[in-house]
């Protein structure tokens, strides 16, 4: 497959990692990638998800309706690694729009889900876990 550009700004080993990640996941069957960055995939239930590849520190809701705008086929946003995360506003936008939003360290976990924007980290005593961040002011 090659490797075009993006107007997104996510690097390739950003895509590659992600790309490696699901075509290994135990729940995927069918994979394919176009635009870059959008990774169509089928899940063992029959369910298809379509995924944006994004590498975003902090995603917020202006960007989410940018995805929406480009791509409204999408309805799986990856913000990139660990560290990346999004806004509270961010993420009721796509919970409110059935749209999977996560980071690396949610997003096999929310592979395995039937609804799986509704996917979650817990802490110790079970409470929701989620890497929100706030937007820095420009």
């Amino acid at each position: 497959m090659s490797n075009g550009s993006n107007s997104w700004g996510v690097t390739y080993s950003r895509i590659a990692w992600l790309e490696s990640a699901i075509k290994s996941h135990g729940n995927v069957i069918r994979y394919s990638r176009h635009d870059d960055i959008i990774m169509e995939f089928d899940r063992k239930d029959g369910s298809s998800i379509t995924l944006i590849c994004l590498d975003e520190y902090t995603l917020g809701e202006a960007m989410v309706h940018r995805v929406l705008s480009e791509f409204p086929e999408v309805n799986f946003i990856s913000v990139g690694g660990k560290w990346n995360g999004y806004t509270r506003e961010a993420k009721q936008l796509c919970l409110s729009n059935s749209i999977g939003l996560f980071n690396a360290s949610e997003l096999t976990g929310a592979l395995w889900k039937n609804e799986f924007w509704l996917y979650h980290q817990k802490d110790d005593e079970g409470n929701p876990i989620y890497p929100y961040k706030k937007q820095q002011s420009a």
